[in-house]
């Protein structure tokens, strides 16, 4: 092995060329951070969800994944507990994700679905994460009551058998 002398003494080429490898890799990593980015919520975008009394109810997640679908997790909390333990009754339930690619963008969605909205929902959090290798984002909801005579002029679309109101 070939030796080069510094001014401190002989220094060999192996601890110089791994220390190049290193730092080339370091610089690779974070460029690729640069194009894969962590996961970002996209809605909703309120933190506030306007829900009625006994009337059924979806709360969309969106969620840029940033790195891909096939490693990236979306999924609900209930006052910090999953949703089929919280409610193995099936009341509360999170919805099949759905993934929708756009150029080099995956967008996961899976929506929060409520048979219909109690009294109790009202003073529950609700929490949707998306995480994957590079990052976990979350964010935190709440339902706010609202007098059902306002919802009457709110745009429900309906699909299947649940009615989907537009949050966010």
């Amino acid at each position: 092995m070939q030796r080069i002398h510094t001014s401190s003494g002989p220094l060999s080429l192996g601890p110089v060329l791994t220390m190049a490898l290193v730092c080339s890799c370091c610089f690779l990593v974070s460029e690729t951070t640069a194009d894969d980015p962590s996961p970002k919520i996209l809605r909703p975008k309120s933190v506030k969800i306007k829900a009625s009394l006994g009337k059924p109810l979806v709360i969309p997640c969106k969620a840029d994944a940033g790195f891909g679908d096939d490693v990236t997790l979306v999924y609900w909390l209930v006052n910090r507990s999953f949703v089929e333990l919280a409610y193995p009754d099936g009341r509360i339930r999170m919805d099949q994700e759905e993934t929708d690619t756009k150029g080099n963008k995956t967008f996961i969605q899976r929506d929060l679905e409520f048979r219909h909205v109690t009294r109790d929902d009202f003073g529950a959090t609700y929490i949707c994460v998306v995480r994957n290798v590079m990052g976990i984002d979350r964010k935190e909801l709440r339902l706010k009551r609202v007098n059902q005579n306002c919802m009457k002029g709110r745009k429900w679309k309906e699909s299947g058998e649940k009615l989907r109101k537009k949050n966010g």
